[in-house]
């Protein structure tokens, strides 16, 4: 459900005409949180890392039996593919740099759901007396 309901958030964001208001609230936000030490680009970079950390954790564990560097390339792939919608809409921005933030976010989503699998594994280990 998790997984079900983030794509179709993703894809409204992704997909849908850039919601210009709420990107400009979000920079501004940031901006007054960190006193203007972060750059409206390094936020957007921000954001494209956060957009794809979910997608990389839910996909990994709603589809445990696949193995996780193909999670990792499915997400790219879905990346690329929304880059090269991007650049083909008019009114939205495609760039190699989103595409490289977006694997890396899929990346650490990936190596989060690894993580907690290691730790529940420890923590069934441990109960189990056998």
């Amino acid at each position: 459900m998790a997984l079900a309901l983030y794509l179709l958030a993703g894809a409204s964001i992704t997909l849908g005409p850039t919601p210009q208001e709420l990107f400009f609230r979000g920079q501004v936000a940031v901006r007054e949180v960190t006193d203007g030490a972060l750059s409206g680009s390094a936020v957007e970079a921000g954001a494209n890392i956060a957009l794809f950390v979910p997608l990389g954790f839910l996909l990994c564990q709603s589809f445990p039996t696949v193995r996780r560097w193909l999670v990792w390339l499915l997400c790219v792939a879905a990346s690329g593919g929304i880059e090269l919608y991007q650049y083909l809409f008019p009114g939205r921005d495609a760039s190699v740099r989103d595409l490289v933030m977006n694997a890396l976010g899929a990346a650490l989503g990936v190596a989060l759901s690894w993580a907690l699998d290691r730790v529940l594994a420890r923590r069934r280990r441990a109960a189990d007396p056998l």
